[in-house]
């Protein structure tokens, strides 16, 4: 059984690895048929930029900042989607009056929400309500879907037999909601770093992968604006596999 599943991860990693070098290849022909780095920096031209950065303390500032950005803001929607979402199942009242306003959210462009937050907050916090506004109405209405979706004749079963609140709670209404909170935590993951980064360009903190990013624009360097971005995507990547080994049930991430 061992060796079988070892065989497994290694045909797996061997699949990957391959997979990756086909579309570094792919990315090759595409910097030789433009022949123009302005354009189209080669692979080596981004691994070399890459390892100029990654000597630099800047590097790892703006990189923790913005990762802190991102952590924040799908904490704070996290927990606001969850509660609230718990609260409008108890409350009609409440879910009529949050109707609108998450639909609203919902359907206002990122763009928007970034340039209100630069007039409302400074430029730190600007990526983290961005994040929060994109992320809460997610987790919301995941929330709201997975209550609902409570198997109604379990319920009626522990009110007969007086099961402790509780253990209703614990044992039946969470079980069936944490498949949709994965499922939302798996949309936001990777929203919140498009959010997050995109404000980051637009408010410019100073240690941030945003600013980073608009300032290889200024100065014409797109190796380094490659370098910047596979950094976001494979720190993103990370966090998924992180949180798939960490998290019960994280395999519906």
């Amino acid at each position: 059984m061992f060796e079988l599943k070892k065989e497994k991860n290694m045909t797996r990693y061997l699949k990957t690895v391959l997979i990756a070098l086909f579309w570094l290849v792919v990315w090759q022909i595409a910097s030789m048929i433009v022949n123009q780095p302005l354009y189209m920096p080669s692979p080596l031209e981004t691994f070399s930029s890459l390892g100029g950065l990654v000597v630099t303390q800047d590097y790892w500032l703006s990189v923790g900042y913005t990762f802190y950005r991102v952590l924040l803001g799908l904490v704070i929607s996290f927990i606001l989607g969850v509660v609230l979402g718990f609260l409008a199942s108890k409350f009609s009242v409440l879910e009529s009056l949050l109707r609108p306003l998450m639909a609203t959210v919902k359907s206002t462009p990122v763009m928007s929400v970034i340039v209100l937050a630069l007039v409302w907050f400074s430029s730190s916090f600007v990526p983290v309500f961005s994040c929060v506004l994109l992320c809460l109405p997610i987790f919301y209405t995941n929330t709201l879907s997975g209550i609902r979706s409570v198997d109604k004749s379990l319920l009626e079963m522990a009110h007969v037999f007086k099961v402790k609140h509780h253990h209703v709670v614990q044992d039946i209404v969470i079980p069936s909601v944490m498949p949709h909170i994965y499922s939302a935590l798996a949309v936001c993951l990777g929203f919140s770093w498009k959010s997050v980064v995109a404000a980051e360009v637009l408010s410019s903190p100073k240690y941030s992968m945003g600013f980073r990013l608009y300032a290889t624009k200024l100065y014409l360097d797109t190796p380094a604006l490659f370098a910047w971005t596979l950094t976001i995507i494979v720190i993103s990547l990370i966090v998924e596999k992180v949180l798939k080994r960490i998290l019960p049930g994280g395999g519906a991430l």
